[in-house]
Parts: C-alpha cells; structure tokens; sequence
C-alpha cells in the first residue's frame, strides 16, 4: 500500500472526522477566533477522502440505498454505499480498466437530473447545501464506470442452468407457500421470472466478490461507524 505526505495529511485532518475554517474576526480591540465546520470526514480509501457532503450528494441525485436498508447492520447503508462506490471506481483506475471501458456519463447525469427534478432545481439545491456542478459530475463518472464495467465484464460471466432455476423454485416460491398451505404455480409459469432472480443474485454474488477482492489491495480507513 502506498502512503504519501497527501494522505499522513488527510489522516491528521481525519482524526478529527472534521474539516474546519478558521475565521477571525474583532471584537472590542481584541481579535477573537472561532470555528465553522464546513463539511465532516466519514472515511478514506486510499487517499480519497469520503466527506458527509458525498452522502448529501448521493442522497440528492437518487444514488442513497433505500431507508428500509440503512441499518447498523446492514453493509447497504448510505456511508458503506459510498465507500463501496470509491472503492470500486479507483480499483478500475489502479488496474488501468477505466480507459478501456465506453463510460456513459451523460446518461447518468441525465438521470441525477431527472431525480431532482431538472438541471435548475439540482443546481439551487447544490447550491444550498453548499455543493457545485463539478460534484455531480464526479459522481456520474464513478456511477457510469461501475456500471459499464459490471455490464461488460461481470454480467457475461453469469451462466444460470436448469437446476439453479429448480432448486430457487423450491427456495422462493414452494416452501414459503406451503408453510401456508397455499399450493405452488407450476415452474414452467414462474420459470423466466426464477431465470432472471438467479441470474442477478449470481451477478450480485460477483460485484461482491469483486468489491471483496478490492478491500485487499485498497486502503478502507473509517471514522464513524
């Protein structure tokens, strides 16, 4: 792992879990110094820091995992999101994937936009969380390149055979019904349905393995839990 004077910085700074401005200011002939918390370190991968102002970001353009998921528990929270998120994008920087991949950032952007319900609302709200443009658009890039690589490189790789698809009708639809006495449909009327239930949990399964095997040679540094 590399460790540079930029991130001995950051991990100073970060201790704190605070970034700060200094004001100065006068009063009755003597100068009196306060502190303004301007945005708040929640973690650093490698030497990116991940800052309460990327959750507001994602929170605002549609990108938060939904609240029934955000529980300490849970490895879907809106920080372990982000992070995942950082993670995975500088793994394609570090393996030099990302200038490989066809990156459509303008549909992602296009999408943020229609979350917030258009380019001028995004804007106003940016600005009175105290974010800019330029936010949303290294957003949409690290969104876009994750996702182009997922669909390129790790969806062709899911096979979904015959009996994955028997045994999920057997987990998913017969022994939840029966435990109610209800009787099952066939697996011919449910057998597309099962195809594509396995085949995302299978893709789920590799991003996970994927992101796993990230963790390893990337630097995950937290500060609040």
């Amino acid at each position: 792992m590399k460790t540079s004077g930029l991130y001995d910085i950051l991990w100073a700074a970060a201790r704190w879990a605070l970034l700060v401005i200094v004001i100065g200011c006068s009063h009755i002939g003597a100068t009196v110094w306060a502190t303004e918390t301007i945005d708040e370190v929640l973690a650093v991968v490698d030497q990116n820091p991940v800052l309460l102002s990327d959750l507001v970001l994602a929170r605002l353009v549609g990108l938060a995992p939904p609240s029934q998921e955000n529980d300490e528990s849970s490895d879907h929270t809106p920080l372990d999101a982000r992070i995942r998120l950082e993670l995975q994008y500088l793994d394609l920087v570090a393996s030099g994937a990302l200038q490989h991949l066809e990156i459509d950032v303008g549909q992602q952007l296009q999408l943020m936009r229609a979350h917030a319900g258009g380019e001028d609302r995004l804007r106003k709200t940016l600005s009175e969380h105290g974010l800019e443009w330029e936010d949303v658009e290294a957003l949409a890039l690290r969104v876009a390149a994750v996702h182009s690589w997922v669909e390129r490189h790790l969806r062709p790789r899911i096979t979904v055979t015959v009996r994955d698809v028997e045994q999920a009708y057997q987990r998913v639809i017969v022994e939840p019904m029966r435990e109610v006495e209800t009787e099952p449909p066939s697996l011919a009327h449910v057998n597309e349905d099962l195809r594509r239930l396995v085949s995302e949990e299978k893709l789920n399964a590799e991003i996970k393995r994927w992101t796993d095997q990230g963790r390893e040679r990337h630097r995950v540094t937290r500060f609040v839990e």
